[in-house]
């Protein structure tokens, strides 16, 4: 039985609008809703190569759900974001941008349908290419009240934004990270010149005592 409180992102416009397509060069706040998402956990410092590599795999096992939603929804589909969700046992290695420090996973938001036995299916089709890859997870997320920046460009600059929303923004707003960072890739970074890629950098707030 689908949770009808599920945002299905594949149906509803508006949120999807909301959660993935804010104004550019400024933070804002969102509420982000009841999510059900295909999870792989990375292991080692986020490297570039690892994380591509982790991106295939969760795009790979979760390829039949995509292909159904796409027979579903016909032009209607909506291929959702990457996002990259990060952490740090100490919060100043994740806002000085210390990657080496931090822990990360890759995840994909699915339609309400597609359950956890929907993606165990899928990625049992898929099984002679993922191999021995890590398994990839079901589970529903509910990060509530996030602060978001949409960033246009390199990642050079994503030390010196991460420095002014927690160093700056947060505290001038009186809250403070509830949850793992993440950011949400909007381009496939193979087709787009580093000048123009588009990213929403994520983080889940609350109120400070």
């Amino acid at each position: 039985m689908v949770d009808e409180t599920l945002i299905d992102l594949t149906q509803d416009r508006t949120a999807l609008r909301t959660l993935y397509a804010p104004p550019p060069g400024d933070f804002t706040i969102v509420d982000v809703p009841k999510l059900p998402f295909a999870i792989l956990d990375g292991e080692g410092p986020p490297q570039q190569a690892s994380i591509q590599a982790a991106v295939k795999a969760l795009y790979t096992a979760i390829y039949a759900i995509r292909r159904e939603a796409r027979e579903r929804m016909g032009k209607s589909f909506v291929e959702p974001p990457v996002e990259v969700v990060y952490w740090a046992d100490d919060m100043d290695d994740l806002a000085a941008g210390n990657r080496d420090k931090w822990h990360w996973r890759v995840q994909i938001t699915l339609p309400v349908w597609a359950d956890a036995q929907r993606l165990k299916d899928s990625a049992a089709e898929a099984r002679h290419e993922l191999g021995d890859d890590p398994t990839v997870r079901w589970e529903i997320l509910a990060e509530g009240k996030c602060v978001q920046f949409l960033h246009i460009g390199r990642t050079n600059d994503l030390p010196e934004i991460l420095a002014g929303l927690y160093n700056d923004y947060l505290p001038k707003e009186g809250l403070e990270p509830s949850g793992p960072y993440h950011e949400i890739y909007l381009d496939d970074w193979s087709r787009t010149a580093p000048s123009q890629r588009k990213f929403i950098l994520r983080q889940p707030v609350r109120q400070t005592n």
